[in-house]
């Protein structure tokens, strides 16, 4: 098999697996990523938003 038969072959598995890891992370973490986000924009807000009324 030549290497760029290989290359084809391989790819939509590598990205079968990519994709299934991603959404157990996802699945097992649902609410602890968006809390942790959450807290990070509330500490890093954009300079636009620091003026006063």
């Amino acid at each position: 098999m030549r290497e760029t038969v290989a290359a084809y072959l391989l790819g939509p598995g590598v990205m079968l697996l990519v994709c299934a890891a991603m959404w157990a992370v996802s699945r097992r973490s649902r609410g602890t990523l968006e809390a942790r986000l959450t807290r990070w924009l509330d500490a890093h807000r954009p300079h636009g938003m620091h003026h006063k009324h």
